[in-house]
């Protein structure tokens, strides 16, 4: 192991919010630092190959810089930019989008400016905290970046209030109980990680307990004096994963006590939320987000529209008063089972949910389709899938990413037929390097 320090002048950022500095050797990535400034580096070698390199005196500051407000920044890993201002992380946004269009599918369209989230702190409707001993303590937290290091955490800026309130009584409420936090190393423990997921439309939430084993003494009570303590606690679900796995949640939810599900609302339609329903986690940013791909996917009052990946139908059922038709394609059967659930308590008739894969269903259907909305998971969609959709041909195609790399990968899969009219970053996940974008393609 070999260990050297020398001074660096940093030129840009890249796509995880690093410093980037190119010298006559290795370009080094440098967590923390900014455009403009320099600073004394040490770098780790190990075998021949960098292992580490960290700042060891900024010798000069950016304009932007800022001083961060949270205590844990940056041994936290859920942040990347708190030391930037947020202005500034708009922009970067909107140029990695910029970037990543022109390199992987060769693009020199214009990004829009990136629509900002207001409030940017206490936003986050959802958060996964592992439950851990740390120097012989039960607490909960969240990992060090690229690590299993637990970084113990009292208050996230970035969650809720109602959801830092709801961690503090259920750490007392583990102790109090015994229930011993899991150990990945050793495999003992029972307790692995809190999920808590908030109504911001209702004010109410629904705590998940993901455990090892169902057979856990005094759960019951358990439940009861946590909604006890916290009265917007709706309901508690015990979520069973056995598994050596980074997967969170294991295939098994057994309810523990009071609901199942807690209603949020999107443009005055009611949602309902279980554990496992994927819903944006910003939802002060939501109707910006699904606001702007109804607007520019110009639906007309004749429209058939197939929701692709289209989850428990959040945005099928946000556009379905605009158009003719919708239809829902979705292979998650559980999802299924809940789009339905969200339409009829929302009296929507003119939309169908299916359960089945999205490009089988598209080679097979024998139905026009003019608009196609699609919002794949973070991996993106598959060469498939899209030949697929041009297959099927649509007027519109709207894409909805929360990974600008595997959207500027899928979009060269459409340029034969389809040109790119607009794309739109939507800042979903303030102070950190991700970014949610609105591509919207029409055919040629």
């Amino acid at each position: 192991m070999s260990k050297r320090q020398f001074e660096v002048k940093i030129t840009g950022l890249d796509d995880f919010g690093r410093g980037i500095c190119k010298t006559d050797g290795p370009t080094y990535f440098i967590p923390g630092l900014l455009v403009g400034e320099k600073a004394i580096v040490e770098s780790t070698f190990k075998f021949g190959k960098l292992s580490d390199i960290k700042v060891i005196k900024r010798l000069s500051d950016s304009p932007y810089r800022v001083s961060p407000k949270c205590p844990y920044y940056p041994r936290c890993g859920g942040c990347q930019l708190l030391h930037l201002k947020y202005p500034r992380q708009l922009e970067y946004k909107r140029n990695k989008v910029q970037n990543l269009i022109h390199k992987f599918a060769k693009l020199d369209i214009k990004v829009e400016d990136t629509i900002p989230s207001v409030p940017n702190f206490e936003f986050r409707n959802k958060v996964q905290k592992p439950v851990r001993r740390v120097n012989g303590k039960l607490e909960l937290g969240f990992y060090k970046t690229d690590s299993h290091e637990l970084v113990p955490v009292k208050k996230c800026l970035m969650e809720m209030p109602l959801s830092q309130r709801i961690s503090l009584e259920i750490q007392k409420l583990l102790i109090k109980y015994h229930y011993e936090p899991y150990d990945e190393d050793k495999g003992t423990g029972i307790i692995r990680h809190i999920l808590i997921k908030i109504s911001k439309s209702y004010n109410e939430a629904l705590v998940t307990i993901v455990s090892t084993t169902d057979k856990i003494k005094g759960r019951l009570q358990f439940a009861k004096e946590l909604i006890e303590k916290v009265k917007e606690v709706k309901g508690v679900v015990l979520n069973i994963n056995p598994r050596h796995t980074n997967v969170i949640l294991g295939e098994r939810n057994i309810p523990i006590y009071g609901y199942t599900h807690i209603k949020d609302k999107i443009f005055d339609n009611d949602f309902l939320v279980s554990s496992k329903s994927f819903y944006q986690t910003n939802p002060y940013q939501i109707e910006n987000l699904y606001g702007t791909a109804i607007k520019k996917a110009g639906l007309k009052a004749t429209d058939v529209v197939l929701d692709a990946y289209c989850g428990t139908g959040t945005i099928g059922i946000s556009l379905a008063k605009k158009v003719k038709q919708v239809i829902g394609v979705e292979l998650e059967k559980d999802a299924v089972k809940d789009a339905i659930r969200n339409a009829k308590i929302n009296d929507l008739n003119n939309i169908t949910f299916i359960n089945r894969d999205c490009t089988e269903y598209m080679m097979k259907s024998q139905k026009t389709f003019d608009v196609i909305i699609m919002d794949p998971p973070r991996k993106g969609s598959t060469p498939e899938f899209l030949e697929a959709v041009n297959h099927i041909s649509p007027r519109t195609v709207v894409y909805i990413s929360c990974e600008p790399n595997t959207l500027a990968r899928d979009l060269k899969y459409l340029l034969n037929k389809y040109r790119v009219v607009s794309v739109t970053p939507v800042d979903m996940f303030p102070n950190t390097s991700s970014v949610e974008t609105i591509a919207v393609l029409q055919r040629k």
